[in-house]
């Protein structure tokens, strides 16, 4: 009986180890994101920390690298302030959505259902403040987390998430005897840090481990019979 309950938990432990990735995971979550400063020449802007909600559909090309797009709304509150008093030259409410895209790496842990991750994003992020336009800027960011599969289907995450619109870009073009090179940089007055979780809904096929290989099915055997 003891060596029956010492087994069974084993068992469970290599049924769980051999839990995939589907082709498309939908993950709905959520999270904090932390206020953030910008400095002006009189003033400096504050944006305060928020609850944010979103979702994300990741298109797996293989266990390892995937395509994520990533929706993520903010409702929060934003105002300009003096330096000497801190008093408020304006204050209001704030909508910040963005749209994002871009690749997600992940990396296996041997017997392991955990799965860390890595990953960048470009697209837009859209300014929504109280009392003026909407307004539409290019945005960048970046996430690092893990994925805590329960089934090929299901699963947690947990990351932290860097998004920022762009204030500015530019770029440069030279030449000389030593050849020519080509530069591009960028400039953000605002950069929104937060910690999100989200739920894994695997969608599609399971994908198989990596190396697999699906065998050939045998042809038919024939016999040689003598007369």
């Amino acid at each position: 009986m003891r060596k029956i309950v010492l087994f069974l938990p084993a068992l469970l432990l290599v049924a769980i180890a051999s839990f995939g990735q589907t082709a498309v995971e939908f993950i709905p979550q959520g999270g904090y994101t932390f206020g953030s400063n910008t400095d002006f020449p009189d003033l400096y802007g504050h944006v305060d920390g928020a609850w944010s909600l979103g979702g994300a559909i990741k298109f797996n090309v293989s266990r390892n690298l995937g395509i994520e797009v990533l929706y993520n709304h903010i409702s929060t509150t934003s105002g300009l302030y003096y330096y000497d008093d801190h008093s408020a030259y304006s204050y209001g409410d704030l909508g910040i959505n963005y749209i994002m895209i871009g690749p997600v790496e992940s990396f296996t842990i041997p017997g392991s259902t955990v799965r860390p991750f890595i990953g960048a994003m470009l697209g837009a992020a859209i300014m929504d403040p109280e009392g003026d336009n909407t307004f539409t800027k290019f945005a960048a960011g970046f996430q690092l987390g893990t994925n805590i599969y329960v089934s090929p289907r299901v699963g947690l995450q947990l990351k932290a998430q860097l998004l920022s619109p762009v204030d500015a870009a530019g770029g440069s073009l030279f030449f000389s005897n030593y050849g020519s090179g080509a530069g591009i940089s960028t400039y953000s007055s605002m950069y929104q840090f937060s910690l999100n979780a989200g739920l894994i809904i695997g969608l599609g096929q399971i994908l198989p481990e990596p190396g697999y290989h699906h065998s050939r099915r045998p042809g038919p055997r024939y016999r040689r019979y003598y007369y």
